[in-house]
């Protein structure tokens, strides 16, 4: 069931939204800090909160965030369980898109760093929300990244070397508890020094003594950990929190403009990092004409197989999909991102002669319709006329022929939409975003139910 919009008028900007969650934590007795990226909040702010609260306390700091979020007109779409749990809203006129990550926990693959309640027994006030510890956001900025991806992060270095400079002693004492004295020291030493090749450097260190440190002295409640995590894991596997989008259309419909514009514009609820933009089918097989879309100025200039040729063709097709959706599809997904794919298989029912092939759309679309379905295709139509002042690869019967066959693909498709391309940029891109959204707020209400 899809969630009632707010009945007041609702403010656009995120301050006004940060503003309330806050009030709202505040007087239902949440216990929490802001991890990162405060120094504007509650009236400026990122689109992207961090917020440690207690774990007794997640479920009623969920609760009373959706409350908040969607008293100031803003609605819930997307949830996944990451180490945080992240919540994603947005305003359904605005547009605007904003991500709470509710670290209730801090952790790095199952293994703890520093127990939650003794960060949030030594956080400062500031008002309508705490901070932590200079010594506690020091090394939390300084370890998490590192213990991910071997490195510090450049932009909070100052914050790193401001903080341990602060209190020195509680750094060192916060570092040695993970890391053992000896880590902990040459880490201290090096943030003090500004030598942060060697403070990298220690990453497997760090690492390898995590993980014995944890094993060896707290052996059941890392075991617990563990195994909670891989619940988390399972569950965040069967029902992936990204989203598989397909955009067909004729030639000039401006997939690949739109594509671009899209993933700006969907960044707060799928990073673009984390982002896979692909043309035609997964990239298995790296070639001339895979990943992003290439130039083709002659669609229809080689000639077709014949037809066991294109058999033979189409199955291979087939099995590259399958194995793509799960090489290389499936782990974006997870991550909660987006795969983004300009065109599809199902351009080999519309257009077989692009491909070469000579197999009635219906042999294709039997075949195909036993792979999982992209969560929404977006055709992009416009009159014949306005494609062709776009691109002129094909004769002008062959534009409207396409034309009307993505058309009639998408009235046979429950997740498809046909967007009118032929409207300015802006707006197509906003139609889409909407739809987007309006699909993610439903799988959301779904998956709660």
């Amino acid at each position: 069931m899809t969630p009632p919009l707010a009945t007041s008028p609702a403010p656009r900007d995120l301050g006004a939204l940060v503003t309330a969650v806050f009030e709202r934590w505040r007087s239902s007795g949440v216990a929490f800090l802001i991890l990162r990226n405060y120094e504007g909040l509650p009236q400026a702010t990122t689109n992207d909160i961090d917020a440690l609260v207690s774990p007794a306390q997640l479920a009623l700091a969920e609760r009373e965030l959706v409350a908040a979020a969607q008293q100031a007109g803003y609605l819930l779409h997307n949830r996944a369980e990451f180490s945080p749990v992240s919540l994603f809203f947005h305003h359904p006129v605005s547009q605007r898109q904003i991500q709470f990550d509710l670290f209730h926990s801090l952790k790095w693959r199952g293994f703890t760093l520093l127990a939650t309640r003794d960060v949030l027994a030594r956080r400062i006030e500031r008002g309508l929300f705490a901070i932590p510890h200079p010594a506690h956001e020091a090394v939390l900025n300084l370890i998490t990244r590192q213990l991910y991806h071997g490195y510090v992060r450049e932009k909070y270095k100052p914050q790193i070397l401001a903080g341990v400079r602060q209190d020195p002693a509680a750094a060192k004492a916060a570092l040695a508890e993970m890391f053992g004295a000896a880590v902990a020291k040459t880490l201290t030493r090096g943030v003090l020094e500004e030598r942060w090749a060697d403070v990298e450097q220690q990453t497997s260190a760090m690492r390898r003594q995590l993980i014995v440190r944890r094993v060896t002295r707290q052996p059941m409640t890392t075991l617990g950990s563990l195994l909670l995590d891989l619940g988390r894991f399972v569950r965040r596997l069967r029902r992936p929190p990204g989203i598989l989008i397909v955009l067909l259309g004729a030639d000039g419909s401006g997939k690949s403009t739109v594509g671009a514009q899209l993933v700006e514009a969907l960044h707060s609820s799928f990073n673009r990092e984390k982002t896979l933009r692909g043309h035609w089918k997964p990239a298995l097989i790296r070639r001339r004409g895979r990943g992003e879309a290439s130039v083709v100025t002659n669609p229809h200039g080689r000639a077709p197989r014949g037809r066991w040729g294109s058999l033979l063709a189409l199955g291979c097709h087939w099995l590259e999909y399958l194995m793509g959706g799960g090489v290389q599809f499936l782990p974006v997904l997870f991550r909660n991102g987006m795969v983004l794919m300009d065109r599809y298989h199902y351009d080999f029912a519309v257009d077989p002669r692009r491909y070469r092939l000579q197999v009635a759309s219906e042999t294709v679309r039997a075949w195909f319709r036993w792979l999982p379905a992209p969560d929404l295709v977006f055709v992009l139509d416009a009159p014949t006329d306005v494609l062709r002042s776009r691109k002129q690869e094909v004769a002008a019967e062959e534009t409207e022929r396409q034309r009307e066959a993505y058309r009639a693909l998408a009235r046979s498709l429950p997740n498809a939409r046909i967007v009118d391309c032929a409207q300015p940029l802006d707006a197509v891109v906003r139609t889409i975003v909407g739809e987007v959204l309006l699909h993610l707020r439903e799988r959301q209400a779904r998956r709660m139910n």
